[in-house]
Order: C-alpha cells, then sequence, then structure tokens
C-alpha cells in the first residue's frame, strides 16, 4: 500500500470555472500527462470573491455595503463556482479517469496559484496560456497575466505546462527567483466533503484590518436602505392597485350577470305577451264570428 501510495503521482491542472474556458486544458492535460491508474488529475481553480454586489439591480463596492449582503452573495458564487467545477469531475468520469477538485479562495488568482505549489509542493502543474481565441502558430510565451505571473513566480520544482486551444505554447523549466507571499490562500470546502486546510507560517501579532465606516460608507447604506424602502413602497401599491383592479372586475362580472338576467327576463315577458295578445286577438275574433251567425239567423226568423 505505501509503495502504491508513493508512486501515484498528481497533475494539477489550473481551470477557470466556467468549463467551456476550461476545457480544452483539461484535454491536453489527459491526452499527453494522464499515465493510467497511477496518475491522479487534480482540477485545480482560484475562487476570487467578487467586489461589486448587486443590490435591487445596481452593484455597489463590498466596502460599501454591511458584511450580510456581502457574505450572501459571495456564499451564493462559490456554490455555483463548485457546482460548475464538478462538469469538469464528470468529463474525467466518463473516461475512467481519477480525478479531484481543489477550490481555493484568493484576492488574486496568480498569488493563490503561486501559495498553493509552495504549500502543496507541486511539481506539475498544466495552465493556459492564452483565452483559446488569442491562439496562434507564433504564440510561443504566456499571454495572459495570471499565467505569466506563474512563469516569474512559481517554485522552481514545479513543471509547468503552458497550452492553448489544446497546443502546447511552451513549457517552463529553468529556475525563476520566487516573490515573497506572507498570506496562503484558505481553501474552500467542497460540498459535501470534508473542508481541507493549508498551513503556511505567518508572524504572531498579525491582526486583520478592519475596514473604516465613513461618512461616504454611511451614505450608501443610506441609498440601498432608500431603495430598499421606496421598492417594498411600489410593491404594496401595486400590490394594492391589483387587489382593486379584482374587486372591480369582479363587481363588473357581478353587473353583467345581473344584466344578462335581467335581459333573459324581459325576453320572456314580452315572450308572454306576445303569447297573451295573440290569445286575445283569437277570442276577439272568436266572439265576433259568433256574434255575426246569431244577427243572421235572427233576420230569417223575422
Amino acid at each position: 500500500m505505501e509503495a502504491a501510495a508513493a508512486a501515484e503521482e498528481k497533475v494539477f491542472v489550473a481551470v477557470p470555472a466556467e468549463p467551456r474556458a476550461g476545457q480544452s486544458t483539461l484535454a491536453w492535460a489527459l491526452r499527453h500527462l494522464y499515465g493510467g491508474a497511477g496518475t491522479t488529475i487534480v482540477v485545480t481553480h482560484v475562487h476570487v470573491p467578487p467586489q461589486m454586489i448587486p443590490i435591487m439591480g445596481v452593484k455597489f463596492h463590498a466596502d460599501k455595503l454591511s458584511p450580510e449582503p456581502v457574505r450572501a452573495f459571495r456564499r451564493a458564487e462559490r456554490e455555483r463556482a463548485h457546482e460548475m467545477l464538478d462538469d469538469y469531475i464528470h468529463q474525467c468520469s466518463q473516461i475512467k479517469v481519477k480525478c479531484e477538485k481543489l477550490v481555493i479562495e484568493q484576492e488574486d488568482a496568480a498569488s493563490g496559484l503561486v501559495e498553493l505549489i509552495r504549500l502543496r509542493r507541486i511539481t506539475k502543474l498544466v495552465i493556459a496560456a492564452a483565452e483559446d481565441k488569442h491562439y496562434s502558430k507564433k504564440l510561443d510565451k504566456p499571454v495572459s497575466k495570471t499565467a505569466t505571473e506563474i512563469m516569474e513566480r512559481a517554485d522552481p520544482s514545479c513543471k509547468i505546462w503552458f497550452v492553448c486551444k489544446e497546443q502546447l505554447v511552451c513549457t517552463r523549466t529553468k529556475e525563476v527567483q520566487i516573490a515573497p507571499l506572507t498570506v496562503a490562500a484558505p481553501l474552500l470546502p467542497s460540498p459535501g466533503h470534508e473542508a481541507q486546510h493549508l498551513q503556511s507560517p505567518q508572524e504572531e501579532g498579525d491582526t486583520e484590518m478592519e475596514p473604516s465606516f465613513d461618512d461616504e460608507l454611511e451614505e450608501a447604506r443610506k441609498a440601498v436602505g432608500e431603495l430598499m424602502r421606496r421598492a417594498l413602497k411600489e410593491s404594496c401599491r401595486r400590490q394594492k392597485a391589483e387587489e382593486e383592479m379584482a374587486t372591480s372586475l369582479q363587481k363588473a362580472q357581478e353587473h353583467e350577470q345581473l344584466y344578462l338576467e335581467e335581459v333573459k327576463k324581459r325576453e320572456e315577458l314580452e315572450a308572454a305577451l306576445a303569447r297573451a295578445d295573440r290569445e286575445i286577438a283569437r277570442l276577439r275574433q272568436a266572439i265576433q264570428q259568433k256574434h255575426d251567425r246569431g244577427g243572421s239567423h235572427g233576420e230569417i226568423d223575422s
């Protein structure tokens, strides 16, 4: 068991959360670096917390809002990222490739990957040199900001393949100077799995700086509160209008029903009057005929 574990090789593939954007990077790694049962593909993603938070159609910077809506929106974005990354896992499972998912959170994607390489002692990493739409045969080095920083700052013990549109652009094999980092990227728990933790040495006594709540922040909060108040007032107004409309419609239907019933009764009355008129006319005719016959008999007797 120990020999098998020691022989296991892990290839880390850095991808964006959107599967279509990282499809070609993963495909190249599976085709060129997957070595069978002894290899594990680690789908790696650095989740950058969004700074602009939408509130009722208007985006506010996270520093201008209270913590509750910021935490709620960022939590939803993390969950969405995990769900999208599951598509990479599904792709590997379909072809019977052993695959893991590793998600970390960091304000900067390149810094997160550099720190991850150091803490995990990653020796093999595949990353996109550029978006697929920027591929050309002349492309011979990374052009994306993240890939360029990774090439310059990552630990020299890590061999990095830079690919684009399922084509190898270049490989980093030479040693480079590593930029110092002091903050580790915390690992995010994957839903349904126990959270993993990365540790890095930090100087004792470091404290987290809390954002200052200046007048501008207070004004932004008031603006959000005013927007919510107006929205609630508008919602109540619309609801009242809908209720009044429903009541008016119901009354209109009731009046229409009464009118139809009145029309029906009038038609029935007119029909009855017509029948009565015909009957009276018939009786008058019968009486007149009888009277005429009686007059004729009187003349004959005289």
